[in-house]
Formats: structure tokens, C-alpha cells, sequence
């Protein structure tokens, strides 16, 4: 099996011990918009770079993704343990991928398995992928997976490198910042 390596240029982010909650983890009470919308943003918040947090998802994101049949309409207005994981995935991929990607990659993982597993695998792969980048140091090595999961497995990874980058980024920069200060003050 072929191996691939990632070199990582920082490990200013530590996300060792972050996981989404699984499937059967998440609410099995249907829930309203405000809730939904608390919800998912409370899960994803671990995920926050140097407190710049993920793009905040907003009601109206929500009425979008309905429209755009990314998530199923609500029943009388509440959104059931199938929305918020839908949510949680798309939230997290739009980070890196447009829309219609993100349609064909839910589309793909449905036509494959159900909700609950496709849900779940997301959630296998992106705790593997931030666990191998906070713990591996500088080098990473991600067998190659089988082809009908390798969207959602490269997809997870593509993810936590942006994380990662802007950590590293934001970390550059300030140290730059820093030095430019210590030079103007000596």
C-alpha cells in the first residue's frame, strides 16, 4: 500500500484529544434553527484558529443549504439528529471546498452507505488526520485509503492542513510582528 508523506511547518495547533461527536453522541430531539445553529457552532469551536473561528454558520446558511437540497427540509420547523450531522460535515468542508463539490461528495458517501455510517466515518477521519498532525512532528505518513472512501479521507486531511497552515501562518506572523517591535524599541 502506497504512503504518503505530509511535512507540517508547525505544530502550534493541538487538537490531540478534539473529536466531533458521533452520530448516536449527537441530540435525538428535534431542535429549532437557534438551536441548531448554537449546536453546531459549540461542536466546531475546538476547531477555532488562534480564536479566529470557523466561518459562522447563520440561519439564513441554513435556509441556503435547504434550498440547494445540500439537507432535508425541516419537519414544522425543527431539524432532526440527520440535520445537524449534515450541518457539522458541510460546515467543516466549506472551509475548503466549494458547494457543488460538496453536494458530490454527500451525494457519493450516501449513494455508498447510510447517514449514520457516512456521518461517522467524517468523524473517524478528521479525529485520525488532527490526531496524526498534533502528535507526528514533522513528518506524517496517511496510507493510501480504498477509492470509495478516498474523497471523504483526502477531504479530512485537506481540512485539518488548512487549519494548520493558518496556525502556523498566524504564529509567523506574529513573531515577526514581535521582532519588529523589539527592533524599533532597542
Amino acid at each position: 500500500m502506497k504512503e504518503f508523506l505530509i511535512l507540517i511547518a508547525s505544530n502550534e495547533l493541538n487538537l490531540t484529544d478534539f473529536s466531533l461527536p458521533l452520530w448516536h453522541e449527537l441530540p435525538d430531539i428535534d431542535v429549532y434553527m437557534d438551536q441548531l445553529v448554537t449546536i453546531v457552532e459549540k461542536y466546531l469551536h475546538p476547531l477555532s484558529v488562534n480564536g479566529i473561528p470557523f466561518k459562522p454558520l447563520t440561519p439564513s446558511m441554513v435556509n441556503n443549504y435547504v434550498k440547494l437540497k445540500l439537507i432535508p427540509k425541516p419537519i414544522k420547523k425543527k431539524y432532526s439528529r440527520k440535520h445537524i450531522a449534515r450541518i457539522i460535515v458541510i460546515t467543516i468542508l466549506k472551509q475548503v471546498f466549494d458547494i457543488p463539490s460538496i453536494q458530490r461528495s454527500i451525494d457519493l458517501q450516501i449513494e455508498n452507505t447510510n447517514s449514520e455510517d457516512a456521518y461517522n466515518l467524517f468523524c473517524k477521519y478528521l479525529h485520525e488526520s488532527l490526531h496524526a498532525f498534533s502528535t507526528q512532528g514533522q513528518t506524517i505518513v496517511f496510507n493510501n485509503p480504498k477509492t470509495d472512501i478516498a474523497p471523504i479521507r483526502w477531504a479530512c486531511i485537506t481540512i485539518v492542513s488548512k487549519l494548520f497552515t493558518e496556525s502556523a501562518l498566524t504564529a509567523t506572523l506574529k513573531q515577526i510582528n514581535d521582532k519588529e517591535i523589539n527592533t524599533q524599541h532597542d
